[in-house]
């Protein structure tokens, strides 16, 4: 079989603090998008496998998800998964959670009976924090450490020029800055509540260069803006699509060695399609 595992935007983010598992505590406005990466899943197999192409580092958590939903179900059987990444790591984009939650739907279609979305979703979260946001998608509410989700009725109507900076941003590590900093976020936001993201200010702060792209967004008369998760793709929002890919070629141009989509919303987060 294959799937679509779409990224997804947090067109808001606010830490509330630590939780008492030692999580942070969000509350966070998400979007999910067409930026995709594609799975082709092989199931049953000999053994379990995961490769991707390029080749990264951190794609255990795939292998994680069909782990958690073996032990849920009782198969035996193994998993191959190849993953065709398009979506950047690092960069707060949730990739890696998005293939996890494509592997759960997926193996759960193919080990009938399927499971209820909540217990889905239950599995998810004991996988990775953001996997249940793309057992939902569409536009979203994610709050505690990113396992409660509740959806929206109303989808974001904008189109998206994403801009991902040649910079990895480890989660972990912009957290503690967030943390060393005192929780306090005095970085400059984008307008209203969309665009303002308390991981700004220590992403910032630990990688100088964020600095020129986040002004660059800022400058680009979107409707909204700002930056994703963790750091380092930042957005912007436009009201029309052409307007969007105009700003996409101006900014492809002058920031060459970094990544630039046009991306629209989804309604779903991951997308199964059967193959023969």
């Amino acid at each position: 079989m294959y799937a679509t595992a779409y990224a997804k935007l947090n067109l808001s983010l606010a830490v509330l603090g630590l939780c008492g598992d030692g999580f942070h505590e969000i509350d966070s406005e998400v979007q999910t998008i067409d930026l995709c990466d594609r799975l082709t899943i092989a199931f049953p197999a000999a053994r379990d496998e995961v490769t991707s192409a390029p080749s990264l580092p951190g794609e255990n958590i795939v292998g994680r998800a069909a782990t958690a939903l073996r032990r849920r179900k009782g198969f035996v059987e193994g998993v191959r998964v190849h993953i065709e990444k398009r979506i950047p790591a690092g960069a707060g984009l949730g990739g890696g959670s998005s293939d996890a939650a494509a592997v759960l739907r997926v193996l759960d279609r193919l080990t009938p009976p399927e499971l209820a979305l909540d217990e889905l979703c239950e599995i998810g979260a004991e996988v990775g924090s953001d996997v249940p946001l793309f057992l939902h998608g569409g536009r979203l509410r994610v709050t505690g450490r990113g396992q409660r989700v509740r959806t929206y009725d109303d989808p974001v109507k904008e189109r998206f020029v994403v801009a991902v900076p040649p910079v990895h941003c480890a989660t972990a590590a912009i957290y503690d800055r967030w943390d060393a900093l005192g929780g306090v976020d005095e970085a400059p936001t984008g307008v209203g509540s969309r665009g303002e993201n308390d991981l700004l200010r220590p992403a910032l702060d630990l990688h100088r260069g964020l600095l020129t792209y986040y002004e660059a967004i800022g400058a680009l008369g979107a409707e909204y803006w700002g930056m994703s998760g963790s750091g380092s793709a930042f957005f912007a929002a436009f009201r029309k699509e052409g307007v969007a890919r105009r700003v996409g070629v101006r900014l492809n141009r002058r920031f060459e060695s970094a990544q630039v989509f046009v991306c629209r919303p989804t309604t779903a987060g991951c997308c199964v399609l059967e193959g023969s």
